[in-house]
């Protein structure tokens, strides 16, 4: 089944602070192709564009910080390879859930990082803000894997890093502060104008043993961007999308059974 992308609303460029245009009707996958493509990536390629600059891809082969685990002290961190077998598929999702092709699937592969440099998330400025896992779960992470699915026609990026020993509960801890940081500033147009955003933060009771609802809303005929992070233990389970088709995401759908997979 072919996505028409047809939407008057406007996607926030994070990299550069900007808003730019997302109109993209014409836009469209096949079944077992690459799912569309955003208008415009998170450092402003072109529309229709293939994205040649991606903030997220820290997650890909070898670990780019730290160093691979050889002496690990307590139960076995699961490798990005290992943590990829737990990614929802055609056969576990919801109904009313599709996955194109393998997802776009990628994982950290056999490294399981001992020893991750220092977090960044702390001093990250509220302009670079991206709501995704392959964003936020950076700091502390020893291994991950995602891939994307469909709600309907709505894509939804799932992320699932693990960490060591008391990490997740803290890299969880940084995200409340940064959205606590955040919740309040203004990005810049296209045209140079300032566009006022709003981040706004709710717990999620019964999910996991802790779970976080975080909403990026700018003012405006702009596209609003949301992540559902759960805690299982030492794992993270990020789920994002946005609204730029008219809707967001039913995340609950997806995130409660997931939940319950990945321990």
């Amino acid at each position: 089944m072919s996505i028409t992308r047809t939407t008057s609303r406007v996607l926030l460029a994070v990299g550069a602070a900007t808003v730019v245009p997302a109109l993209a009707a014409g836009c469209s996958s096949g079944p077992g192709g690459a799912p569309d493509q955003p208008a415009i990536t998170a450092h402003g390629s072109a529309v229709g564009a293939a994205p040649t600059t991606v903030p997220t891809l820290r997650t890909l082969g070898a670990p780019a910080f730290g160093s691979p685990s050889s002496t690990p002290t307590g139960p076995p961190i699961p490798t990005g390879a290992a943590l990829r077998d737990l990614l929802p598929t055609a056969a576990t999702l919801p109904a009313g859930w599709t996955v194109q092709g393998n997802g776009n699937q990628t994982d950290t592969g056999t490294y399981v990082v001992d020893d991750p440099v220092a977090p960044t998330l702390p001093q990250e400025p509220c302009t670079q803000m991206r709501l995704a896992g392959t964003v936020l779960s950076q700091d502390f992470k020893a291994s991950g894997a995602m891939n994307e699915v469909y709600d309907g026609e709505n894509r939804v990026q799932v992320y699932l890093a693990a960490y060591h020993p008391g990490d997740a509960a803290k890299l969880l801890g940084e995200i409340r502060a940064y959205t606590e940081r955040c919740k309040s500033f203004t990005g810049k147009g296209i045209d140079g104008r300032p566009v006022p955003l709003t981040v706004t933060q709710q717990p999620v009771p019964g999910l996991g043993d802790e779970a976080l609802d975080m909403k990026k809303v700018p003012q405006g005929p702009y596209h609003t961007e949301e992540i559902v992070v759960t805690r299982v233990g030492d794992r993270l389970l990020f789920l994002s999308g946005d609204d730029i088709l008219g809707r967001l995401p039913n995340f609950m759908q997806l995130a409660t059974p997931l939940s319950k997979s990945i321990r």
